[in-house]
């Protein structure tokens, strides 16, 4: 008789050793679903925000060269050859592989040559993206 109670607890320890296994397998295939959506969800906000900032410093370079087109006196000579590297720069910026590591070193490199540039030319040196959360009402 002793081999049946024996059992019966046997049975209980085994379906909560069962049901434990089972919730931590369902809890890694879970995460790992989890995961991935947000993985992806903050690559393409992050994605963004890299695409804006460099969009924002090829449309100040494009408008520089459409103004010294006007006015070639506009840019002097040392300022016209940290534009043509930052030009050189955009146009060789690895957008298009976001998991290049070199990605973050060449925004650094962007970001500090535009700045130069900028102040060279009496311009704005800093990027400032608008926020995109409810505007405040103010009276």
């Amino acid at each position: 008789m002793s081999d049946g109670v024996d059992d019966l607890f046997g049975e209980a320890l085994g379906a909560e050793e069962t049901s434990i296994e089972q919730g931590r397998a369902d809890g890694v295939r879970d995460g790992l679903v989890a995961g991935l959506a947000e993985g992806r969800e903050l690559g393409v906000q992050k994605g963004y925000e890299i695409g804006q900032e460099v969009g924002f410093y090829a449309g100040c370079v494009r408008t520089w060269r459409a103004l010294q087109a006007q006015d070639p006196a506009l840019v002097p000579e040392r300022q016209e050859r940290g534009l043509a590297v930052l030009e050189e720069q955009l146009r060789t910026f690895p957008l298009t592989d976001p998991q290049n590591e070199a990605l973050w070193d060449a925004l650094e490199r962007l970001r500090g040559r535009f700045k130069t540039v900028a102040s060279g030319l009496g311009c704005l040196q800093d990027y400032f993206p608008k926020e995109t959360g409810p505007a405040e009402l103010t009276f």
